[in-house]
């Protein structure tokens, strides 16, 4: 079976930005979203020997569809960090020199675009394709269905750099519901960082126990 792999690749920029905040070159010049984003990308290489590799890529906030059905959604997260937008044509540059596919859709988010390539690879008609999105992303874990994987940044153990998320189980252990009561989740306790409200007084542990 071949094996399709999709990069969240804001979520890999964030992670490795916020973990090595610290490292500058000779110039001053902060590197560490650069380092690490290298360093995440030789991991996913090396551990799933993808046959087919893209990065997903974010649009602006103001620029997203969903602006329009909810004005709240995504107003107060705060702005990119200055010393990791001074990295992000370096990032683009280093996906170009792996030769990597980079796509972004107008009006969606990437998490919209990773959907859509995880769910054409997984159904594809021709070969059996097996799919790993690598991401920190709890929402995407919707997509678990059993050809659709999650790959968490960070969540890693001796066997590998990513903790595996592949079946209903999984899910469950990860967030207490199936891939499928996701939305009602997320709906009941809503999102603070998406600017999503949810129904006053439910949070995570309410909203399992509602929906289980």
């Amino acid at each position: 079976m071949k094996r399709a792999v999709i990069l969240d690749t804001s979520a890999i920029m964030y992670r490795s930005h916020f973990a090595l905040m610290g490292m500058r070159n000779s110039n001053g010049m902060s590197t560490g979203a650069t380092f690490g984003f290298i360093n995440t990308l030789e991991s996913v290489i090396r551990e799933f020997k993808p046959d087919y590799l893209v990065a997903c890529l974010d649009v602006k906030r103001s620029e997203l569809d969903r602006t329009g059905e909810l004005e709240t959604y995504k107003a107060h997260r705060e702005s990119m960090p200055e010393e990791l937008v001074m990295q992000i044509d370096t990032i683009m540059k280093v996906l170009d020199g792996y030769r990597i596919p980079k796509y972004k859709k107008a009006g969606q988010e990437a998490d919209d675009v990773i959907a859509t390539f995880a769910t054409k690879f997984s159904n594809d008609e021709d070969e059996q394709i097996e799919v790993f999105v690598i991401t920190g992303d709890k929402d995407l874990a919707q997509l678990v269905d059993g050809k659709i994987n999650i790959a968490l940044l960070g969540k890693g153990d001796k066997n590998s750099a990513f903790k595996h998320i592949k079946t209903d189980e999984d899910v469950v252990e990860y967030l207490g519901v199936t891939p499928d009561k996701i939305p009602d989740l997320f709906g009941l306790m809503g999102d603070k960082s998406d600017g999503i409200p949810g129904v006053a007084g439910i949070g995570p542990k309410n909203g399992v126990k509602l929906i289980t």
